[in-house]
Formats: C-alpha cells, structure tokens, sequence
C-alpha cells in the first residue's frame, strides 16, 4: 500500500429493487436481522469514500476502547462521527435512509486492532470473508443487488451533511472526513 492509501472498508452499497417507501419498517427489520450492533445501515449518498469510513470508525472505535462513547453502542456512535455531530439524532437524521432512496451501504464495524498511547491506530483489521458472507446474506433481505462502485464524493450527500454547496466536488471528502474528526469537539 502506499502513504496514505487504506484497504478496502467492509460497507456493502446495495441498489434496492424499488426506492424506500417506509423508513420506520426498514429500520424496525434491520435492528431485528443484523447480526449484531457492530453493523449499521446508512443511506447511500452519505460516504465519500474508504478513507472517510475509516477515519470515523477509527474515531467510533477509539471512544469505544476509552469508554467514552456519546452513544451507548457502537453502529449509533459511527453514525454520531461519520455526520460530523455530538448530536445523535441529527446524526440519524442526516444520514439514516431516507424514504425515496434508491440504495443503501451496509457497513461493519470491525474491533478495533488496538490504540497506541497517542491515540493512533497499531493497524487495518484484517479482512474477513466470513463478514463479506453475513454482508451478502442481508441483501436479499434489502430487495436489492450489491453495487459494484466504491462511496465517492457527491452532492447529495454533501448536501445531507450540510456541507456548502459552494464546495467543489474534489474538496467533500475533505470537509466530510473534517466533520467527522469534529465530532468529538466540546
């Protein structure tokens, strides 16, 4: 890998069959089928890409391994970081699946592979295929079909997160993963 380049995060975009018609349903059916809590549903245009993940997992996982954690588990806490919030329900608002979506990222959140005395990440967790199966076990569930393309930046997404419109395309991971880092400001 070079400097600076990350793995691959373990989200799953999904394009479902028909856009969401009643988010109470699909949240309500998700937290009952999702393996666990480390798995979390987000709506599709919200990540801008793998390094964006991971820097607010690395965030969600470090509150995690301190015991200080905002939320009290660990999918609402990098949703809490990845919409650059304090706030957990503005977070759910921002980039929880909206009706009218036409897809969704599947995203899970590996344990951290441990924290260094200045709060740096030792390392990527490995990646797991036994993951990528219970990811492509949900997806049937979802009606829909596994998106081929990574999370790149967009408008819709930067629009979720209230990010000016005045920001070019280039600059939103930027100001995503800024927002993120944000979070945890008092």
């Amino acid at each position: 890998m070079e400097p600076g380049d990350v793995p691959w995060f373990p989200a799953w975009g999904v394009d479902l069959d028909e856009p969401i018609n009643d988010v109470g349903v699909l949240i309500s059916d998700w937290i009952e089928r999702r393996p666990s809590d480390r798995w979390a549903l987000i709506a599709g245009p919200i990540p801008s890409s793998d390094r964006h993940l991971w820097a607010s997992w690395h965030v969600a996982t470090r509150n995690e391994e301190r015991d200080s954690m905002v939320a009290r588990t660990i999918d609402a806490e990098f949703i809490r970081i990845l919409a650059g919030t304090h706030q957990i329900r503005l977070a759910f608002d921002r980039i929880g699946p909206r009706e009218g979506d036409d897809h969704v990222w599947i995203v899970y959140l590996p344990r951290t592979t441990g924290i260094d005395s200045n709060g740096l990440l030792e390392g990527y967790p490995a990646h797991d295929p036994a993951i990528e199966q219970m990811a492509s076990d949900l997806m049937p569930w979802l009606n829909g079909d596994l998106r081929t393309a990574r999370p790149v930046p967009n408008r819709e997404g930067a629009d979720r997160l209230e990010i000016p419109s005045s920001e070019p395309i280039s600059g939103i991971e930027s100001s995503m993963i800024m927002m993120a880092a944000s979070a945890d400001i008092r």
